[in-house]
């Protein structure tokens, strides 16, 4: 394998990403990686063209006809490419890559023209980076870097940004969240602001369910500005208890462990029937991690991590954000302290490795594990997408969740657009397009769709 598909792979699968709609080269220098992404799930690949000082220009004659030449000979169309010359037409793209550019022959600081309309809130930027052009401290403005364990050809290194709250977080979702916290609690709830996390106990019934949630993701990308599952577990009837993070946290710090001590020890979770922690991803984990204060609890993750001690999961290469968080203490590894509770429900998609190394971690006699395959690490907003994800939620909640009944609703992903082309990819990344090629006219019988039009056509 040659040192540029070294790079794509590791790349690729340093992106952390469970879907790719809009990808963008800057200035061209990076066709392998484009090729794999347009051929794992069909984006358009934008190539912007710009000059050392990060303005739009004409592309180069030749360049422009290399770049096509060899996207053709990967088997893509020349219509899947767009050369963007204007910065009217620069949008947030989910995938941007600066190879052998900016940070490497020119001013890294000179990027800021397209990453300022060119990032979204998950984007992620792959870019090669030359020991001593300031390339970090410019990119840590914007989010965090795993720099890939591998160098270039010229000794460079390749590093992944992923677009990230910032160390201080705006101050004003916080203050909207305290008005609108307040009233949902009510006379019969409570609600605590501890500066970088906050509880709000709404009383409803004798069953008890303790959420996990990003504050930013709450006030900012969700119409009714509510907790994660809110209204799911209105419409239940059931009590909650949503504990909120300003950012990117993994809920650890010390006030979030001193109040989950103080709730057990005044017998707030004894008064309840049913105590259930529910979570998925960073709130999985705080789900299982903080079962541990009551215990006999339900606990139902979906893609939890067990602990970002890198000292226990070196190979855990995601969520560098929080690396430097102490993971120590009885709520630390949520694989030990979800040993105390009754059921732990662990729901994962075998095929994301690391999701895969964390759920192997989760040993008690308690756990159950629901396999979800080639849905994602964000396979929560996959079986929601489906249809599935509540019926799942309250029967495992509710203690009465089979395998029979688990897999009936899960044959809703033979239909589901990512799961078949996951499904065609697996078939190719081990080596059977025959395979992949009879799941491409499965689909296309069933409807027209240019990705797998596109990918029956390459393996024709």
């Amino acid at each position: 394998m040659n040192n540029v598909q070294l790079i794509t792979d590791a790349a690729l699968g340093a992106l952390d990403l469970d879907d790719v709609r809009s990808f963008a080269d800057i200035n061209g220098q990076a066709p392998d990686l484009a090729i794999a992404l347009h051929q794992r799930y069909g984006v358009q690949i934008d190539v912007l063209c710009v000059d050392s000082d990060g303005r739009f220009i004409e592309p180069d004659p030749q360049a422009r006809d290399g770049y096509l030449s060899a996207v053709r000979d990967a088997g893509i169309e020349d219509d899947a490419v767009v050369f963007v010359t204007n910065r009217k037409a620069l949008k947030p793209y989910d995938v941007l890559a600066s190879l052998n550019g900016f940070g490497v022959r020119g001013k890294v600081q000179k990027l800021k023209r397209i990453l300022g309309r060119g990032l979204h809130s998950e984007s992620r930027l792959v870019m090669e980076i030359r020991k001593g052009s300031g390339s970090y401290p410019f990119l840590n403005t914007y989010g965090s870097c795993n720099t890939l364990p591998i160098e270039t050809a010229q000794g460079n290194r390749v590093a992944v940004m992923s677009v990230e709250p910032q160390d201080d977080p705006v101050d004003e979702p916080a203050g909207e969240w305290s008005k609108v916290a307040v009233e949902l609690a009510g006379n019969e709830g409570f609600f605590s602001d501890l500066g970088e996390h906050s509880f709000l106990f709404i009383q409803r019934s004798d069953t008890l369910v303790v959420t996990f949630d990003n504050l930013d993701i709450a006030m900012t990308k969700r119409d009714d500005r509510r907790p994660w599952g809110f209204s799911f577990i209105e419409a239940q009837g059931w009590s909650m208890l949503g504990v909120m993070a300003k950012g990117w946290t993994w809920f650890r710090g010390d006030e979030v462990s001193q109040k989950f001590i103080e709730l057990r020890d005044s017998g707030f979770f004894a008064k309840f029937k049913r105590v259930v922690f529910y979570g998925a991803s960073m709130g999985g984990y705080a789900a299982a991690a903080y079962s541990a204060a009551a215990p006999g609890s339900t606990v139902f993750a979906i893609s939890p991590q067990s602990t970002l001690d890198k000292s226990i999961v070196p190979w855990e290469m995601r969520y560098k954000k929080a690396w430097s968080r102490d993971f120590s203490g009885p709520f630390g590894d949520a694989s030990i302290s979800s040993q105390a509770a009754k059921d732990v429900h662990i729901m994962f998609d075998p095929y994301v490795r690391p999701d895969a190394a964390h759920a192997a971690r989760y040993t008690g006699d308690n756990v159950t594990f629901w396999r979800c395959p080639l849905l994602g690490h964000r396979l929560g907003s996959s079986l929601s997408q489906m249809g599935a994800l509540q019926t799942i939620a309250r029967k495992a909640i509710a203690g009465d969740l089979t395998a029979h009944e688990f897999h009936g609703l899960l044959r809703a992903r033979h239909t589901f657009p990512r799961f078949q082309r996951e499904l065609a990819n697996l078939a190719l990344d081990r080596g059977h397009p025959a395979l992949a090629k009879q799941v491409c006219r499965h689909i296309l019988r069933q409807r027209d769709d240019v990705y797998f039009r596109r990918m029956l056509k390459r393996l024709a």
